[in-house]
């Protein structure tokens, strides 16, 4: 007898397989994309840490060269050191601030200490300056304003001239008093400032009204 089955036909799901999205673009676009970004960011990665690890070695030696030397030294070791970059194609602008990029992290990493410009005439002024102070270190600031002002009063060139003297050492015993009460100042409101903060972390009842008592204080 003849078999009139119809052959087996396979089952289709009457609901569609969702098709992954990202940012309204199917995710296969950007499937590529991704991977490639990821595979850079990696190789980036490994770049910048192989760069500062020779940055790192570049510095140390770096310092060892220019550790305590004198300025017009260490001003030579500046200008080879500009001549290398500006030899690869930098201005001289660029090579300057590559120089001090490392100089900073020199003083940063390794505590170095940037030597100063001392001139014969600077040294020679400088040397006169603390044998003048020394001279005037008898006289109270009292007596160094009625020594300028007796000066002042004789009111001849050589008087005014002398005065002058009285006058500069009075304004640098201020100056030294000034920065003094900055320091203060500054000391003190950084432990106010530490302390407003532990109170704050603190978050009890204790510390709440302290910091309620502050508020009232400083209006």
């Amino acid at each position: 007898m003849a078999n009139n089955a119809n052959p087996a036909v396979p089952a289709i799901s009457a609901v569609a397989q969702a098709v992954q999205t990202i940012g309204g673009k199917p995710a296969v676009e950007l499937q590529d994309t991704i991977f490639t970004i990821g595979e850079q960011t990696l190789a980036a990665e490994l770049k910048m840490a192989e760069g500062k690890q020779a940055l790192d070695v570049l510095d140390s030696n770096l310092h060892d060269i220019v550790k305590g030397l004198p300025y017009a030294e260490f001003m030579l070791v500046r200008d080879y050191h500009k001549a290398g970059a500006i030899d690869k194609g930098r201005s001289d602008d660029a090579a300057q601030k590559i120089w001090e990029r490392q100089v900073n992290r020199m003083i940063s990493n390794h505590g170095f200490e940037r030597p100063k410009s001392q001139s014969v005439d600077a040294e020679r002024k400088a040397k006169a300056r603390e044998e003048q102070i020394a001279k005037l270190a008898e006289f109270t600031e009292g007596g160094l304003v009625e020594k300028r002002d007796a000066l002042l009063a004789k009111g001849d060139t050589k008087s005014i001239s002398a005065a002058k003297v009285f006058a500069t050492e009075i304004e640098r015993r201020n100056a030294d008093a000034i920065s003094v009460e900055k320091a203060n100042r500054k000391a003190i409101v950084e432990k106010i400032t530490k302390r407003v903060r532990e109170l704050a972390k603190a978050e009890t009842a204790d510390a709440d009204a302290i910091l309620a008592s502050v508020a009232q204080l400083i209006g």
